[in-house]
Protein backbone atom coordinates (compact mmCIF):
# COMPACT_ATOMS: atom_id res chain seq x y z
CA UNK A 1 0.00 0.00 0.00
CA UNK A 2 2.92 2.27 0.85
CA UNK A 3 4.42 1.74 -2.24
CA UNK A 4 1.25 1.95 -4.27
CA UNK A 5 0.59 5.51 -2.42
CA UNK A 6 4.66 6.75 -3.31
CA UNK A 7 3.92 5.58 -6.85
CA UNK A 8 0.96 8.02 -7.15
CA UNK A 9 2.73 10.82 -5.45
CA UNK A 10 5.55 10.54 -8.05
CA UNK A 11 3.24 9.97 -10.95
CA UNK A 12 1.21 12.93 -9.64
CA UNK A 13 4.31 15.39 -8.94
CA UNK A 14 5.78 14.21 -12.68
CA UNK A 15 2.94 14.92 -14.48
CA UNK A 16 2.76 18.93 -12.79
CA UNK A 17 6.29 19.26 -13.61
CA UNK A 18 5.40 18.25 -17.21
CA UNK A 19 2.54 20.87 -16.95
CA UNK A 20 4.19 23.16 -15.67
CA UNK A 21 6.70 23.18 -18.22
CA UNK A 22 4.48 22.80 -21.06
CA UNK A 23 3.05 26.19 -19.44
CA UNK A 24 6.38 27.68 -19.31
CA UNK A 25 6.99 26.82 -23.11
CA UNK A 26 3.63 27.89 -24.35
CA UNK A 27 2.77 31.03 -22.30
CA UNK A 28 4.68 33.56 -25.21
CA UNK A 29 2.56 31.90 -27.66
CA UNK A 30 -0.60 32.42 -25.38
CA UNK A 31 0.30 35.76 -24.67
CA UNK A 32 1.08 36.61 -28.03
CA UNK A 33 -2.74 35.55 -29.18
CA UNK A 34 -4.11 37.97 -26.08
CA UNK A 35 -2.18 40.75 -27.74
CA UNK A 36 -3.22 40.05 -31.34
CA UNK A 37 -7.23 40.18 -30.20
CA UNK A 38 -6.75 43.41 -28.78
CA UNK A 39 -6.76 46.06 -30.65
CA UNK A 40 -3.83 49.08 -30.05
CA UNK A 41 -2.25 46.59 -27.52
CA UNK A 42 0.94 47.29 -26.57
CA UNK A 43 3.97 45.74 -25.04
CA UNK A 44 5.01 48.44 -23.45
CA UNK A 45 3.49 47.94 -19.67
CA UNK A 46 3.87 46.86 -16.42
CA UNK A 47 0.67 45.53 -16.49
CA UNK A 48 0.46 41.45 -17.45
CA UNK A 49 -2.82 40.94 -18.88
CA UNK A 50 -3.87 37.48 -19.17
CA UNK A 51 -6.96 37.57 -21.17
CA UNK A 52 -8.03 40.21 -23.46
CA UNK A 53 -9.98 43.30 -22.22
CA UNK A 54 -11.78 43.72 -25.70
CA UNK A 55 -11.39 40.50 -28.17
CA UNK A 56 -11.57 41.34 -31.91
CA UNK A 57 -10.39 39.98 -34.92
CA UNK A 58 -9.90 43.23 -36.62
CA UNK A 59 -6.12 42.84 -36.35
CA UNK A 60 -6.18 39.68 -38.06
CA UNK A 61 -8.94 41.05 -40.69
CA UNK A 62 -6.16 44.10 -41.32
CA UNK A 63 -3.55 41.57 -41.89
CA UNK A 64 -5.26 39.34 -44.41
CA UNK A 65 -7.09 41.76 -46.19
CA UNK A 66 -5.86 45.23 -45.67
CA UNK A 67 -3.58 47.46 -47.57
CA UNK A 68 -1.47 47.42 -45.29
CA UNK A 69 0.70 50.41 -47.03
CA UNK A 70 1.19 48.13 -49.59
CA UNK A 71 0.70 50.55 -52.87
CA UNK A 72 -1.65 49.67 -55.24
CA UNK A 73 -1.73 51.33 -58.65
CA UNK A 74 -4.31 50.40 -61.40
CA UNK A 75 -6.11 51.70 -64.41
CA UNK A 76 -9.67 52.41 -63.68
CA UNK A 77 -12.94 53.55 -65.87
CA UNK A 78 -15.92 55.25 -64.55
CA UNK A 79 -17.70 58.93 -64.36
CA UNK A 80 -17.72 62.11 -63.31
CA UNK A 81 -20.93 64.36 -62.39
CA UNK A 82 -21.62 67.87 -60.89
CA UNK A 83 -21.72 71.62 -61.85
CA UNK A 84 -18.88 72.82 -64.79
CA UNK A 85 -18.40 75.76 -66.81
CA UNK A 86 -17.48 75.93 -70.64
CA UNK A 87 -15.27 78.47 -71.13
CA UNK A 88 -12.54 79.34 -73.93
CA UNK A 89 -12.49 75.98 -75.02
CA UNK A 90 -12.18 74.52 -71.77
CA UNK A 91 -14.12 72.30 -69.68
CA UNK A 92 -14.33 73.68 -65.70
CA UNK A 93 -15.85 71.55 -63.47
CA UNK A 94 -16.36 73.70 -60.20
CA UNK A 95 -18.33 71.31 -57.88
CA UNK A 96 -18.32 67.37 -58.86
CA UNK A 97 -18.16 63.73 -58.03
CA UNK A 98 -15.54 61.28 -59.48
CA UNK A 99 -16.44 57.42 -59.33
CA UNK A 100 -14.01 55.34 -60.49
CA UNK A 101 -14.32 51.01 -60.88
CA UNK A 102 -11.22 49.17 -60.74
CA UNK A 103 -11.47 45.47 -62.54
CA UNK A 104 -9.36 42.27 -62.45
CA UNK A 105 -10.11 40.73 -65.14
CA UNK A 106 -14.11 40.61 -65.78
CA UNK A 107 -14.61 40.49 -61.63
CA UNK A 108 -14.51 43.96 -59.83
CA UNK A 109 -12.01 44.98 -57.69
CA UNK A 110 -12.53 47.68 -55.33
CA UNK A 111 -14.38 51.43 -56.42
CA UNK A 112 -13.36 54.49 -54.95
CA UNK A 113 -15.53 57.88 -54.65
CA UNK A 114 -13.95 61.37 -54.42
CA UNK A 115 -15.24 64.89 -54.65
CA UNK A 116 -13.62 66.99 -57.52
CA UNK A 117 -13.12 70.79 -57.95
CA UNK A 118 -11.13 73.35 -59.75
CA UNK A 119 -10.08 70.46 -62.95
CA UNK A 120 -10.01 71.20 -66.29
CA UNK A 121 -10.46 69.45 -69.69
CA UNK A 122 -8.86 70.88 -73.32
CA UNK A 123 -12.56 70.01 -75.10
CA UNK A 124 -11.73 72.19 -77.98
CA UNK A 125 -15.42 73.06 -78.09
CA UNK A 126 -16.45 76.89 -78.76
CA UNK A 127 -19.08 79.26 -76.91
CA UNK A 128 -19.98 79.75 -73.15
CA UNK A 129 -22.15 77.61 -70.84
CA UNK A 130 -22.75 75.96 -68.01
CA UNK A 131 -24.73 73.72 -66.12
CA UNK A 132 -24.50 69.96 -65.25
CA UNK A 133 -22.19 67.78 -66.54
CA UNK A 134 -22.37 64.29 -66.80
CA UNK A 135 -19.33 62.35 -68.55
CA UNK A 136 -17.62 59.13 -68.66
CA UNK A 137 -13.42 58.94 -67.61
CA UNK A 138 -10.90 57.15 -67.61
CA UNK A 139 -7.53 57.02 -65.64
CA UNK A 140 -4.97 56.21 -63.06
CA UNK A 141 -5.55 55.51 -59.50
CA UNK A 142 -2.57 54.96 -56.99
CA UNK A 143 -3.99 54.32 -53.59
CA UNK A 144 -1.05 54.18 -50.62
CA UNK A 145 -3.42 54.11 -47.54
CA UNK A 146 -7.28 52.71 -46.65
CA UNK A 147 -8.42 53.18 -43.27
CA UNK A 148 -10.12 50.40 -41.75
CA UNK A 149 -13.71 51.83 -43.00
CA UNK A 150 -12.92 52.31 -46.30
CA UNK A 151 -11.88 55.99 -46.61
CA UNK A 152 -8.43 56.94 -47.96
CA UNK A 153 -5.96 58.40 -46.07
CA UNK A 154 -3.47 58.94 -49.12
CA UNK A 155 -4.13 58.77 -52.66
CA UNK A 156 -3.78 59.93 -56.48
CA UNK A 157 -5.95 59.79 -59.38
CA UNK A 158 -3.78 60.60 -62.39
CA UNK A 159 -4.00 60.63 -66.65
CA UNK A 160 -7.95 61.59 -66.20
CA UNK A 161 -9.43 61.64 -69.22
CA UNK A 162 -12.95 62.54 -70.57
CA UNK A 163 -14.03 59.82 -72.69
CA UNK A 164 -17.17 61.36 -73.29
CA UNK A 165 -19.93 63.61 -71.90
CA UNK A 166 -22.46 65.93 -71.78
CA UNK A 167 -22.97 69.80 -70.47
CA UNK A 168 -26.59 70.64 -71.02
CA UNK A 169 -27.29 69.73 -74.93
CA UNK A 170 -23.55 69.88 -75.64
CA UNK A 171 -21.61 66.94 -75.97
CA UNK A 172 -17.98 67.12 -74.46
CA UNK A 173 -15.12 65.38 -74.95
CA UNK A 174 -11.37 66.24 -73.94
CA UNK A 175 -7.64 64.63 -73.46
CA UNK A 176 -5.67 64.62 -69.80
CA UNK A 177 -6.69 66.81 -66.96
CA UNK A 178 -4.60 69.21 -66.53
CA UNK A 179 -3.89 68.36 -62.74
CA UNK A 180 -4.12 65.55 -60.70
CA UNK A 181 -6.80 64.80 -58.11
CA UNK A 182 -5.45 64.29 -54.59
CA UNK A 183 -7.71 61.38 -52.78
CA UNK A 184 -7.29 62.69 -49.00
CA UNK A 185 -10.13 61.83 -45.63
CA UNK A 186 -13.09 62.91 -47.81
CA UNK A 187 -12.58 60.06 -50.49
CA UNK A 188 -13.47 56.67 -49.95
CA UNK A 189 -12.95 53.30 -51.38
CA UNK A 190 -14.79 50.04 -50.92
CA UNK A 191 -12.97 46.70 -52.05
CA UNK A 192 -14.50 43.54 -52.35
CA UNK A 193 -13.57 39.94 -51.42
CA UNK A 194 -11.17 39.53 -54.94
CA UNK A 195 -9.84 43.08 -54.39
CA UNK A 196 -9.49 42.42 -50.70
CA UNK A 197 -7.41 39.30 -51.60
CA UNK A 198 -5.32 40.68 -54.92
CA UNK A 199 -3.91 43.98 -52.81
CA UNK A 200 -3.53 42.25 -49.44
CA UNK A 201 0.35 42.68 -48.48
CA UNK A 202 0.02 39.23 -46.81
CA UNK A 203 -0.86 37.34 -49.47
CA UNK A 204 1.47 38.62 -51.76
CA UNK A 205 4.32 37.94 -49.62
CA UNK A 206 2.72 34.26 -48.86
CA UNK A 207 2.97 33.93 -52.16
CA UNK A 208 7.36 34.39 -52.21
CA UNK A 209 7.34 32.30 -48.89
CA UNK A 210 5.53 29.54 -50.86
CA UNK A 211 7.46 29.58 -53.61
CA UNK A 212 10.62 29.89 -51.87
CA UNK A 213 10.18 27.05 -49.23
CA UNK A 214 8.12 24.43 -52.00
CA UNK A 215 11.10 24.95 -54.18
CA UNK A 216 13.62 24.65 -51.68
CA UNK A 217 12.03 21.03 -50.58
CA UNK A 218 11.62 20.11 -54.47
CA UNK A 219 15.42 20.67 -54.94
CA UNK A 220 15.99 18.50 -51.56
CA UNK A 221 14.61 15.91 -53.06
CA UNK A 222 16.56 16.18 -56.62
CA UNK A 223 19.73 16.03 -54.54
CA UNK A 224 19.20 14.40 -50.69
CA UNK A 225 17.66 10.91 -52.38
CA UNK A 226 19.86 9.88 -54.84
CA UNK A 227 22.74 10.76 -52.68
CA UNK A 228 21.88 9.36 -49.55
CA UNK A 229 20.88 5.95 -51.65
CA UNK A 230 24.39 5.93 -53.05
CA UNK A 231 26.22 6.33 -49.77
CA UNK A 232 23.63 3.65 -48.28
CA UNK A 233 24.00 1.16 -50.85
CA UNK A 234 26.72 1.68 -53.37
CA UNK A 235 30.67 0.70 -52.29
CA UNK A 236 33.20 2.88 -53.58
CA UNK A 237 36.36 4.38 -52.48
CA UNK A 238 36.07 6.57 -49.90
CA UNK A 239 32.91 6.51 -49.19
CA UNK A 240 32.62 6.91 -45.52
CA UNK A 241 35.31 9.99 -45.38
CA UNK A 242 33.57 11.58 -48.23
CA UNK A 243 30.19 11.79 -46.16
CA UNK A 244 31.82 13.14 -42.92
CA UNK A 245 33.67 15.60 -45.35
CA UNK A 246 29.96 16.28 -47.18
CA UNK A 247 28.90 17.17 -43.54
CA UNK A 248 31.83 18.73 -42.07
CA UNK A 249 32.56 21.12 -44.38
CA UNK A 250 29.57 22.78 -44.91
CA UNK A 251 29.01 23.29 -41.03
CA UNK A 252 32.71 25.14 -41.01
CA UNK A 253 31.76 27.16 -43.79
CA UNK A 254 28.74 27.91 -42.42
CA UNK A 255 30.85 29.42 -39.44
CA UNK A 256 32.02 31.85 -41.42
CA UNK A 257 29.43 34.14 -40.79
CA UNK A 258 29.62 37.66 -42.11
CA UNK A 259 32.39 36.69 -44.29
CA UNK A 260 30.65 33.91 -45.69
CA UNK A 261 27.78 36.58 -46.47
CA UNK A 262 30.21 39.04 -48.47
CA UNK A 263 31.28 35.92 -50.87
CA UNK A 264 28.11 34.97 -51.62
CA UNK A 265 26.30 38.36 -52.14
CA UNK A 266 29.33 39.18 -54.86
CA UNK A 267 28.76 35.58 -56.37
CA UNK A 268 25.29 36.14 -56.83
CA UNK A 269 25.40 39.85 -57.81
CA UNK A 270 28.59 39.05 -60.24
CA UNK A 271 26.44 36.26 -62.19
CA UNK A 272 23.48 38.43 -62.62
CA UNK A 273 21.03 36.18 -60.02
CA UNK A 274 19.76 38.78 -57.50
CA UNK A 275 16.31 38.90 -56.52
CA UNK A 276 15.62 35.91 -58.26
CA UNK A 277 13.44 33.04 -56.34
CA UNK A 278 14.45 30.16 -57.78
CA UNK A 279 18.54 30.84 -56.88
CA UNK A 280 17.79 31.87 -53.75
CA UNK A 281 15.31 28.07 -53.07
CA UNK A 282 18.68 26.53 -54.72
CA UNK A 283 21.14 28.32 -51.93
CA UNK A 284 18.56 27.16 -49.12
CA UNK A 285 18.89 23.37 -50.55
CA UNK A 286 22.31 23.44 -50.94
CA UNK A 287 22.73 24.44 -47.25
CA UNK A 288 20.80 22.16 -46.36
CA UNK A 289 21.57 18.78 -48.45
CA UNK A 290 23.98 17.37 -46.74
CA UNK A 291 22.33 17.56 -43.39
CA UNK A 292 19.00 16.00 -44.77
CA UNK A 293 21.40 13.56 -46.60
CA UNK A 294 22.76 12.18 -43.71
CA UNK A 295 19.38 11.86 -42.03
CA UNK A 296 17.68 10.19 -45.24
CA UNK A 297 21.03 7.79 -45.47
CA UNK A 298 20.45 6.49 -41.88
CA UNK A 299 16.88 5.93 -42.81
CA UNK A 300 17.56 4.29 -45.93
CA UNK A 301 20.36 1.70 -44.02
CA UNK A 302 17.41 0.60 -42.28
CA UNK A 303 15.60 -0.75 -45.17
CA UNK A 304 16.72 -4.28 -45.93
CA UNK A 305 18.75 -4.56 -49.04
CA UNK A 306 17.05 -7.18 -50.15
CA UNK A 307 14.79 -5.26 -51.52
CA UNK A 308 17.13 -3.82 -53.87
CA UNK A 309 18.32 -7.14 -54.80
CA UNK A 310 15.13 -8.54 -55.92
CA UNK A 311 14.68 -5.14 -58.23
CA UNK A 312 17.88 -5.88 -59.67
CA UNK A 313 17.33 -9.45 -60.54
CA UNK A 314 13.97 -8.32 -61.68
CA UNK A 315 16.20 -6.03 -64.68
CA UNK A 316 15.42 -2.90 -62.51
CA UNK A 317 17.60 0.41 -62.32
CA UNK A 318 18.77 1.92 -59.92
CA UNK A 319 16.36 4.57 -60.92
CA UNK A 320 14.00 2.78 -61.04
CA UNK A 321 14.73 1.25 -57.65
CA UNK A 322 14.81 4.91 -55.85
CA UNK A 323 11.66 5.38 -57.53
CA UNK A 324 9.55 2.32 -57.15
CA UNK A 325 11.32 0.43 -54.00
CA UNK A 326 12.68 2.80 -52.39
CA UNK A 327 10.52 5.99 -52.35
CA UNK A 328 7.11 4.01 -51.04
CA UNK A 329 9.44 2.74 -47.98
CA UNK A 330 11.75 5.35 -47.15
CA UNK A 331 7.95 8.17 -47.05
CA UNK A 332 8.58 8.44 -43.41
CA UNK A 333 12.17 10.02 -44.14
CA UNK A 334 11.58 11.85 -46.74
CA UNK A 335 8.54 13.41 -44.76
CA UNK A 336 10.70 14.28 -42.24
CA UNK A 337 13.53 15.99 -44.11
CA UNK A 338 11.10 17.73 -46.17
CA UNK A 339 9.64 19.29 -43.16
CA UNK A 340 13.21 20.34 -42.12
CA UNK A 341 13.66 21.53 -45.73
CA UNK A 342 10.28 23.61 -45.89
CA UNK A 343 11.27 24.97 -42.02
CA UNK A 344 14.59 26.03 -43.65
CA UNK A 345 13.27 28.18 -46.47
CA UNK A 346 10.36 29.28 -44.47
CA UNK A 347 12.17 30.89 -41.80
CA UNK A 348 15.28 32.04 -42.89
CA UNK A 349 15.62 36.06 -43.04
CA UNK A 350 19.14 37.12 -43.45
CA UNK A 351 19.86 35.39 -46.73
CA UNK A 352 15.99 36.67 -48.58
CA UNK A 353 16.69 40.52 -46.99
CA UNK A 354 20.03 40.37 -48.60
CA UNK A 355 19.52 38.89 -51.56
CA UNK A 356 15.49 40.18 -52.42
CA UNK A 357 13.85 43.20 -53.27
CA UNK A 358 11.18 44.35 -51.80
CA UNK A 359 8.61 43.21 -54.07
CA UNK A 360 10.17 39.08 -53.36
CA UNK A 361 10.89 39.19 -50.08
CA UNK A 362 9.29 36.62 -48.08
CA UNK A 363 6.77 36.55 -44.96
CA UNK A 364 9.84 36.55 -42.39
CA UNK A 365 11.24 39.87 -44.15
CA UNK A 366 8.03 41.83 -44.67
CA UNK A 367 6.88 40.94 -40.25
CA UNK A 368 10.42 42.13 -39.92
CA UNK A 369 9.86 45.47 -41.46
CA UNK A 370 6.71 46.05 -39.35
CA UNK A 371 9.59 46.64 -36.74
CA UNK A 372 11.92 48.96 -38.64
CA UNK A 373 10.60 51.87 -37.22
CA UNK A 374 9.88 50.70 -33.57
CA UNK A 375 8.54 52.81 -30.63
CA UNK A 376 6.11 53.16 -28.39
CA UNK A 377 3.12 53.84 -30.76
CA UNK A 378 3.75 50.34 -32.95
CA UNK A 379 0.76 48.46 -33.28
CA UNK A 380 1.63 45.48 -31.71
CA UNK A 381 -1.66 43.52 -32.25
CA UNK A 382 -1.16 43.80 -35.79
CA UNK A 383 2.48 42.11 -35.39
CA UNK A 384 1.25 39.02 -33.44
CA UNK A 385 -1.36 38.31 -35.69
CA UNK A 386 1.03 38.41 -38.07
CA UNK A 387 3.36 36.41 -36.54
CA UNK A 388 0.97 33.54 -35.84
CA UNK A 389 -0.28 33.65 -39.46
CA UNK A 390 3.39 33.20 -40.37
CA UNK A 391 3.89 30.21 -37.59
CA UNK A 392 0.20 28.55 -38.96
CA UNK A 393 1.66 26.86 -42.25
CA UNK A 394 4.55 25.10 -40.47
CA UNK A 395 2.29 24.00 -37.38
CA UNK A 396 -0.10 22.37 -39.86
CA UNK A 397 2.64 20.32 -41.74
CA UNK A 398 3.98 19.08 -38.39
CA UNK A 399 0.12 18.10 -37.41
CA UNK A 400 -0.71 16.38 -41.11
CA UNK A 401 2.63 14.80 -41.36
CA UNK A 402 3.98 13.92 -37.57
CA UNK A 403 3.28 10.41 -37.86
CA UNK A 404 5.98 10.22 -40.58
CA UNK A 405 8.40 12.83 -38.58
CA UNK A 406 8.22 10.26 -35.43
CA UNK A 407 9.00 7.23 -37.09
CA UNK A 408 11.61 8.89 -39.74
CA UNK A 409 13.59 10.33 -36.78
CA UNK A 410 13.50 6.99 -35.03
CA UNK A 411 14.52 5.23 -37.97
CA UNK A 412 11.45 3.12 -38.53
CA UNK A 413 12.41 1.15 -41.42
CA UNK A 414 12.66 -2.70 -40.75
CA UNK A 415 16.26 -4.58 -40.80
CA UNK A 416 16.96 -7.90 -41.18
Amino acid sequence: MRIRKRFIVKSAAMTALAVFIMFVILFPVYYIFIVSLEPGATLATTHLRLTPKHPSLESYRQVLFGLSGNRIMENFSGTITGQAVLKDGKLYVKQGVLKGKVKYGPFTGFTFSTPVSGISFNVGTKGETSGQLKGDVKGLVVLTSVDTNGTISFGLVRNLRLTKGTLGNLQVSGPLAERFILLKGNAVAHFTALGKFVNSAFFHYLKNSLILAGLAVVLTWLFAIPASYAFSRIKFFGRGHILYFYLMFTQVAGGLGIAGLIALYGIVVKLGLYNKLPVLSLIYAAGGVPFNTWLLKSYVDSISPDFDEAALIDGASYLQIIRYVLLPMALPGIATVSIFAFIGGWTEFILANLLLEQNNQPLAVWIWSMLSGINRGIQWSYFAAAALLFALPVFIMFMLAQNYIKSGLTLGGLKE
